[in-house]
């Protein structure tokens, strides 16, 4: 297994010394990043060659851990998936929850092992705690009380002065450090969070980086919670967490070091525990099947080709209650529900199934072919679902998710129109949208998206060469029809060229 690192800082370090501790068999690739010295000092500690470019190591591998900051994950991740990578992504996904959806979308399609930084999912503090509050003994959940800070990591050892620029982080303490806490909430009531209500601060003045913040949850079961994060000036004090589980009856509380605890519980018979340290890991290594070593997990999962955990879904799931706390808090502390998807169509609703909204995001040139050759192929001569330029580096390729199931499909090429060969122009293609959907929007969504991305390509001409039974769809979407028709050699069937001006 091939593995490279896009990023060279603090957190990619921390992955290749994990990846060394796990002894697994893996060939060290490439690895880039924008600061030439910290390039060269993490490819002579790691082994890994140090490259020019981002391409170049994506080149190089078979699996990509993206460490950058967070506002490149997006585009990083979009990339690895479109070559079939497997990919590692730290925390958080994304710096917006549509994003991070999109993200999960592209890596599902792509079928690619997916793996995201939230490790405290491997902690034995945690693991040993769920362990607890599942014991019959302890009754149901009631309230988890959390409570996280650490200096804020603009200075210090972090070092990591964009974590001041919102641009790059997105926002502060919540999204940027606390996302684990959010994980972890839901992971240690065993259910997700339904309700949210927020308050946040900005005591360091730095725009759109929020260094306070408290918010008050409500569980599916009525079990409650309140979670303070909190970015501080204390350099003395190092990154702490501190959590207390009420059940019925038995109380857990979690200190000191996030790993390795210690972890405590009273019983209500009086009876008490404690675990820490060794013991703390081999119990937890009782309770789990998986590797706590969250690297080890990921590439033995990538090479076996399998699903890896925590995977995207996980962490979105995180970034829903973050946009919630966020929604709250922006606006005097209303409560907000978390908004999630409708289930999928079943068979006797092939409809969108109350959704509002379809996700478009990039896909892999073969992520296309199936729909292509069942909607576009279906009772025409040809059996070849690919197109000569869909590997060309001007061109995209479009997928509509409809809850992670791949719904339609359409193809835009940098490419002249014959008869404006001077003018900046895409070409659209390969239009396909499942038969149960067609008429719905989601031809619209990815027509808009296309156009979108013409448009920011500096594109003045969108054209294609429609089909004359759907010329109205085209229509009803800017298009209008020109020249005389003419039949489409690989189909047979009547066409019109049809042209949108941007």
């Amino acid at each position: 297994m091939r593995v490279g690192f896009l990023g060279a800082g603090l957190i990619a370090t921390y992955h290749s010394k994990m990846l060394k501790r796990a002894g697994v068999e893996i060939e060290r690739a490439g690895v880039f990043d924008p600061d030439g010295e910290r390039l060269a000092a993490f490819a002579a500690a790691s082994g890994h060659r140090p490259c020019l470019s981002e391409d170049e190591v994506l080149d190089s591998c078979d699996a990509v851990y993206i460490c950058t900051w967070t506002s490149e994950h997006p585009r990083l991740v979009a990339a690895a998936a479109r070559r079939g990578l497997h990919v590692f992504c730290e925390k958080p996904l994304a710096t917006n929850l549509a994003d991070a959806e999109a993200m999960e979308a592209q890596v599902s399609v792509a079928g690619v092992t997916h793996q995201v930084g939230l490790v405290l999912r491997a902690s034995p503090a945690y693991i040993v705690a769920r362990q607890l509050i599942d014991a019959p003994g302890s009754g149901r959940v009631m309230s988890v009380v959390f409570r996280d800070d650490q200096f804020i990591p603009v200075q210090g050892h972090y070092g990591s002065t964009w974590r001041g620029d919102r641009t790059k982080a997105g926002a502060g303490t919540l999204i940027e450090h606390s996302i684990h806490d959010v994980d972890m909430l839901g992971y240690l009531v065993g259910e997700p969070i339904e309700r949210v209500s927020a308050n946040q601060g900005n005591f360091h003045g730095i725009d759109g980086i929020e260094d306070v913040v408290s918010a008050t949850l409500r569980f599916e079961s009525g079990a409650t919670g309140t979670l303070t994060s909190v970015w501080h000036d204390n350099l003395a004090r190092p990154s702490l967490r501190r959590v207390e589980v009420f059940c019925e009856r038995r109380h857990i509380v979690i200190s000191g070091d996030d790993w390795y605890g210690p972890i405590e519980w009273t019983d209500t018979d009086g009876l008490q525990g404690s675990l820490a340290g060794d013991e703390l890991v081999a119990e937890a290594e009782r309770a789990t099947d998986r590797s706590l070593n969250p690297d080890e997990a990921f590439i033995l999962a990538a090479a076996a080709g399998q699903a890896a955990f925590p995977g995207f879904g996980l962490a979105v799931e995180a970034h829903r209650v973050v946009d919630a706390i966020y929604r709250s808090a922006a606006a005097a502390s209303m409560p907000f529900s978390i908004r999630r998807p409708a289930a999928e169509p079943t068979d006797d609703d092939p409809g969108l199934g109350g959704r509002t909204r379809i996700d478009v995001v990039e896909i892999p040139t073969r992520a296309t072919h199936d729909l292509r050759m069942r909607v576009l192929r279906r009772g025409t001569p040809s059996t070849d679902p690919r197109y000569a330029n869909d590997d060309e580096p001007g061109t995209i390729h479009l997928g509509a998710l409809l809850d992670g199931r791949l719904v339609g499909t359409s193809t835009w090429e940098t490419s002249p129109y014959a008869a404006e060969p001077g003018t900046p122009a895409v070409r659209l293609r390969g239009m396909a949208v499942e038969d149960g959907l067609q008429g719905t929007g989601v031809g619209a969504d990815l027509v808009a998206a296309g156009v979108a991305r013409a448009q920011e390509s500096g594109a003045v001409l969108v054209w294609a060469s429609a089909r004359d039974a759907v010329l109205g769809f085209y229509e009803r979407q800017g298009f209008t029809p020109v020249g005389d028709g003419f039949i489409d050699t690989a189909t047979g069937l009547p066409h019109h060229d049809i042209i949108r001006r941007l």
